[in-house]
């Protein structure tokens, strides 16, 4: 687990722009605190910090060259196969170092060029430069756990693995903030790729390659998706219950196994919920002893999860930490949370806190339970999205969508009217119908907010944020298309994303045993029936547990970890909401006065938290990193 960032000099370089790649490394230095190294050639700036998970000798340091000097690899992530692909393709190479996943992920780019990313397990963004040619080659791991940010500009071709990087590395360029992103974080809570949150900077897509020839051309194209391997699998006979179950176990047995491959101690991020507890079941059944595990609780009896985590670590005979954030360290960290935070995002408290209590324990790698709702079916959506898909085609039938857009103005802050106005809007009706479950704040009150909306309404807004969701017309339920809306954009652009930017920013690593490709493909491609067995959500997961959760964790109602924002943003937070999101700055973005009566109508009990915080966790981002 590390960090990266490089520079390829493009015809029109001038040499007198200035590139900083030792201070761009030390602005990443948190995600590789124990090495770092450069190789610079007269077209390829190139820098590497290291957090040593796998392989701690100097002989795994980055950026690793080939035997022959011809490439050059820097590498961010995990291969957990490594030791099968080594044996498996790469025996016959005897000086190879076979204790490093960085030095089998060369040789197999070196054997099999692009087509190398479809043997690898794991989580990773990592750039190939092959010196000879002269060209790049970029890819990123199939679910998006690890980011690849790339800026083309001024003759130059940069990447990172955040965007701080980019900064420091051309320090005389502008990163201006581009409207359209603001708007699609308002409306998505984040911001999926390939958009930033600035102008003339992408994120590599989850699953995606790029290619940058000798004369600067670019290409990219995808090596996975959920579709492509439901249609691989399509003549395969689909198994009975019993068989999925048994199935299902051997592969999340393989999958925490192979989640556990370290040469440093690795722990458990544990909530109440049966995802992380889950994870528990599988690994005791394997005989994996003195294990940690780590919960965050709070004074707050209504959020606090501690005793669901302290029944689930004594049924599986861990050591639990239990770590309680207040209200006032809350507010003591938040600063720092905005100021490490690469993107606004609205989440991520979760991470930012868990991993630096787990950073304070001494323990580099955690294990965490994300992708299990994705997967299972743990989410609302899943009971909710045929029916509000229905919905949404009689109302694109029934309501054109202009008229739509002026009710919506006569609603500005009724979110339920202006949700279901959002159905009618022409398009697929799935995604209509998980944009108005899962986004806070639907287009036309996010437009009314906004004083750079005629910038947003010139371009196709609405075309841009339905090509950020992914298509489901291959699915053959609502389950599966609940769980391609939930994988492709709120676990991608949300969670992974935060989980990656907090936990690195602590320097740890955050592994996730539920998104083994193996495993993500052959759940997903099973019928709902089959996993809601008994009409049971999640049913398949526990019943293919090897060991039983605690009782009390089975039956409890599904609640998602959350902090109470709600609480503290109307006692701890109101006269900092008011001195950043009310400041005269901000009208550079939006509309103040409206924001006033916003805020009061949410100080009075009439307007969802979730709308004045996300003005608020942009409001202080921006303080934090505007230039």
């Amino acid at each position: 687990m590390c960090g990266f960032v490089g520079i390829r000099r493009l015809a029109g370089f001038t040499p007198d722009q200035p590139q900083k790649l030792g201070d761009a490394l030390d602005a990443i230095r948190h995600r590789g605190p124990d090495s770092k190294g450069q190789i610079e050639t007269p077209w390829l700036l190139m820098g590497h910090v290291r957090l040593s998970i796998i392989d701690l000798t100097s002989a795994a340091n980055q950026p690793m060259l080939d035997h022959s000097g011809r490439y050059v690899l820097v590498f961010n992530g995990e291969i957990y196969n490594y030791r099968e692909l080594a044996e498996r393709y790469l025996a016959d190479d005897a000086a190879l170092n076979k204790y490093s996943d960085t030095a089998i992920l060369l040789a197999m780019y070196k054997k099999f060029g692009r087509d190398c990313l479809s043997y690898l397990d794991g989580m990773f963004a990592f750039v190939v430069a092959d010196l000879q040619e002269k060209t790049l080659f970029l890819a990123r791991d199939r679910f998006g756990e690890k980011p690849l940010y790339v800026l083309l500009a001024s003759g130059t071709f940069a990447f990172a693995s955040e965007i701080s990087a980019l900064k420091r590395l051309l320090p005389n360029f502008h990163f201006d903030i581009d409207p359209v992103s603001l708007a699609i974080y308002h409306v998505v809570c984040s911001i999926p790729a390939p958009y930033t949150i600035y102008k003339n900077v992408r994120s590599l897509r989850p699953a995606h390659w790029m290619e940058v020839d000798a004369s600067g051309d670019i290409r990219e194209g995808s090596y996975w998706s959920l579709e492509k391997a439901i249609a691989t699998h399509a003549n395969t006979l689909m198994p009975s219950y019993g068989d999925a179950l048994e199935h299902c176990r051997q592969l999340l047995l393989c999958a925490t196994r192979s989640r556990m491959i370290s040469d440093v101690p690795v722990g458990v991020f544990l909530s109440g919920g049966l995802d992380s507890g889950s994870i528990l079941s599988l690994l005791n059944s394997q005989s994996y002893e003195s294990l940690d595990a780590l919960c965050i609780d709070f004074p707050e009896q209504r959020f606090s999860e501690y005793r669901l985590a302290e029944a689930t670590a004594i049924a599986f005979d861990v050591r639990l930490h239990r770590s309680v954030v207040t209200p006032e360290s809350f507010m003591e960290h938040l600063d720092d949370f905005f100021s490490v935070s690469d993107q606004p995002t609205m989440d991520g408290f979760n991470t930012y806190f868990v991993s630096m209590h787990g950073r304070a324990l001494g323990i580099k790698v955690w294990l965490s339970g994300v992708g299990g709702d994705e997967l299972f079916g743990g989410y609302p959506s899943f009971q909710r999205i045929g029916n509000i898909r229905r919905l949404s085609r009689l109302l694109q039938i029934a309501l054109p969508s202009t008229v739509a857009d002026r009710w919506a103005g006569v609603f500005p802050y009724h979110l339920k009217m202006s949700r279901l106005l959002h159905l009618s809007l022409n398009g697929d009706p799935v995604k209509r119908a998980y944009q108005g479950l899962r986004n806070p704040i639907p287009r036309s009150n996010m437009l009314r907010g906004l004083s750079i909306a005629h910038t947003v309404l010139n371009s196709d807004f609405m075309g841009i944020l339905d090509g950020l969701y992914p298509s489901t017309g291959y699915c053959r339920d609502d389950f599966q298309r609940a769980s391609a809306m939930e994988g492709g954009v709120y676990m991608a652009a949300q969670l992974l994303r935060d989980i990656d930017n907090f936990s690195m920013a602590h320097s740890i690593e955050t592994r996730a045993p539920f998104l083994n490709h193996e495993l993500f493909e052959f759940v997903f491609s099973l019928p709902q029936r089959i996993k809601e067995h008994g009409g049971k959500k999640k049913s398949l997961l526990t019943a293919a547990l090897p060991r039983p959760l605690p009782h009390m964790v089975m039956n409890q109602p599904k609640r998602g970890f959350t902090f109470p924002i709600e609480a503290w943003l109307k006692t701890h937070m109101e006269k900092s909401f008011r001195e950043y999101v009310l400041d005269g700055r901000m009208g550079l973005f939006w509309d103040i006065p409206l924001l006033q009566r916003m805020w009061d109508r949410h100080l009075k009990g009439n307007l969802h938290w979730s709308i004045p915080w996300g003005y608020y966790a942009f409001a202080k981002w921006w303080a934090s990193h505007r230039e």
